[in-house]
C-alpha cells in the first residue's frame, strides 16, 4: 500500500512542479456564466467547510490556502461589481484548488490515517485552549509532514508518524482530564494543604480514589464521554465535600463526629424532602387531569403545526427541483409559499410579456398545479428609478400581465388570485448598483396554502 501511495504521490508531484505557481490550479470546470455568482460563491463556501471538517486544510494546507485566495479573490471581484465570468473564473479556480487538496488529503490520509484520528481527539477535548503551546508545536510538526507529502515525499510521515500520533493521544487524553477533573485536582490540591490527610484521612482517602478512578478511566478511553462526566462529577463532589471536612475538622472538631453529623443531617433531610414531596404530590393530583389535558392539546397543535411547516418545506422543496436558480427562488416566508421569478424579465417601462415570459410562466402553471393553492398574490416590484407613482402603476400593469396569463391559461381561479402593484417599496438589493436595481425589478408570488 506505501510503495503505490508513493508512485501516486510522485506523480502528483510532477504535475504540481509542470503548472507551476500560476494562480490556475492544474485541472479546473468551467462555471457557466449564466450561473448565479452569490449561489456559486455560497456553494464553493459550503464545499470549503466540509472540506475543513474533514481536516483537509490541515492534510493538504498549500492547496487548500489557494482554494481560499481564490474564493476570496471571488468575493472581492462581486463587491466591486466586476462581470460574472470574471467573477465565475475565480470561483472555478477556488473549486480546482480544492479538489487538488482533497486528492492530497486522501493521499496524506493514507499514511497519517493515526496522526488524523489523534489529532481529531484532541481538538474535540479542546486542547488548543487549553494546551496551547504543545499544540501549536504539534500543528508546526504536522504541517511540515502534510507539505512534504504535497511535494511526493513521504518520509517524513513514516519517521515522525508515530511520535506525533502518540503526543496528539497525550494531548486528547490531558485536556479530558483537565476539562472534567480541573476542580477536582485543585480542591485536593487546597485540602492537602490544609492537612487533610492527617485530619481527616477517612474522607481524604476516598476523595483520593474518586479522582484516581476517574483519572484511570480517562486514560483507558478519553473517549468513553457519558461514563467520563458520571465519575468526574462523583470525584468533583466529593472533593468539595473534602475541602468542608478539613474545614470543621480543623476548627475543632474530629473526622468522625464531622461524618456522623453530616449522615444524621443527610436523614434529616431525606425525610423532610419525602415528606414535602409526599405533600406536593396530593397538593397536585386534583390538577393532573386537567393539566394532562391541556397539555394533551397542546400537543396535538403544536403536532398540526409542525406538519404544517413540513409540508410547506417539502412543496417548496418539490416546486424548487422544477426551476432553474436564475428562473426562480423558491422558499417559505410566514407560512407562505413563496416563488421570486428572477427570470421574468420586461421591457423598459413596458409591461408585455414576451416569448421567455410565457416560458417562465407555463413552468409557474406546472408548478401552481402541484399546489394546493387557496390564494395567490402577486406582487410587481420596480426599482428607485423614475417617478414613484408612475414605477406603482407599471408595477400593477406587470402583476396584472401576469395574473392574466396564468388565469387564461388556467393555472388559478380568477376569484382566487389578485395583482398588486409595490412600485419601488419593497427593495431586496441596492438601487445603487445597476446588477440591485435589475434585481429590484421582479415578480413575486405570495401562495396561501390553506
Amino acid at each position: 500500500m506505501i510503495s503505490r501511495t508513493k508512485q501516486y504521490v510522485a506523480a502528483v508531484a510532477l504535475a504540481i512542479a509542470i503548472a507551476g505557481c500560476a494562480g490556475k490550479p492544474p485541472q479546473y470546470q468551467t462555471i457557466s456564466s449564466s450561473a448565479n455568482p452569490t449561489t456559486e460563491i455560497e456553494r464553493t463556501e459550503e464545499m470549503l467547510r466540509d472540506a475543513q471538517g474533514r481536516q483537509v486544510d490541515v492534510l493538504s494546507p498549500k492547496n487548500f490556502a489557494d482554494a481560499r485566495k481564490a474564493l476570496e479573490k471571488a468575493k472581492d471581484k462581486k463587491e466591486k461589481g466586476k462581470s460574472n465570468e470574471d467573477i465565475l473564473e475565480q470561483v472555478s479556480y477556488s473549486r480546482g484548488w480544492l479538489n487538488e487538496a482533497n486528492a492530497k488529503a486522501e493521499i496524506a490520509e493514507t499514511s497519517m490515517k493515526d496522526i488524523t484520528d489523534a489529532r481529531a481527539g484532541a481538538l474535540r477535548a479542546g486542547a488548543p485552549s487549553l494546551y496551547p503551546k504543545e499544540w501549536k508545536k504539534a500543528g508546526d510538526e504536522l504541517e511540515d509532514i502534510t507539505a512534504a507529502i504535497e511535494k511526493g515525499n513521504l518520509s517524513p510521515s513514516e519517521k515522525k508518524g508515530n511520535d506525533l500520533t502518540a503526543r496528539y493521544r497525550d494531548l486528547e487524553t490531558m485536556s479530558v482530564t483537565k476539562a472534567n477533573l480541573g476542580i477536582a485536582d485543585e480542591n485536593i490540591k487546597s485540602a492537602k494543604k490544609d492537612k487533610a490527610d492527617k485530619n481527616a484521612p477517612k474522607s481524604w482517602d476516598l476523595a483520593v480514589m474518586k479522582y484516581n478512578n476517574a483519572e484511570k478511566m480517562i486514560k483507558s478511553d478519553p473517549r468513553n464521554t457519558e461514563a467520563i462526566r458520571r465519575a468526574s462529577e462523583d470525584a468533583t463532589r466529593e472533593s468539595v465535600r473534602l475541602l468542608d471536612v478539613t474545614r470543621r475538622v480543623n476548627a475543632g472538631n474530629t473526622e468522625d463526629l464531622v461524618l456522623m453529623a453530616d449522615r444524621q443531617q443527610r436523614t434529616i433531610s431525606s425525610l423532610r424532602n419525602e415528606y414535602s414531596s409526599t405533600e406536593k404530590e396530593l397538593q397536585e393530583s386534583q390538577s393532573q387531569l386537567s393539566e394532562a389535558e391541556k397539555q394533551k392539546q397542546e400537543l396535538a397543535k403544536k403536532q398540526e403545526e409542525l406538519e404544517k411547516v413540513q409540508t410547506l418545506n417539502q412543496t417548496a422543496a418539490d416546486l424548487r427541483k422544477q426551476f432553474k436558480p436564475n428562473e426562480a427562488e423558491v422558499y417559505t416566508d410566514n407560512g407562505k409559499l413563496m416563488i421570486r421569478l428572477r427570470g421574468l424579465q420586461f421591457a423598459s417601462n413596458q409591461a408585455t410579456l414576451g416569448p421567455k415570459n410565457q416560458a417562465l410562466l407555463k413552468k409557474v402553471e406546472t408548478a401552481l398545479n402541484d399546489v394546493d393553492a387557496s390564494h395567490v398574490r402577486i406582487e410587481g416590484h420596480t426599482d428607485a428609478t423614475g417617478n414613484p407613482d408612475r414605477n406603482t402603476v407599471l408595477s400593477e400593469e406587470r402583476a396584472k400581465a401576469v395574473e392574466n396569463f396564468l388565469v387564461k391559461n388556467g393555472a388559478i381561479p380568477e376569484d382566487r388570485v389578485d395583482a398588486v402593484g409595490m412600485g419601488s417599496d419593497k427593495p431586496i438589493s441596492d438601487n445603487k448598483t445597476q446588477r440591485g436595481r435589475a434585481e429590484n425589478r421582479r415578480i413575486d408570488l405570495v401562495i396561501e396554502t390553506e
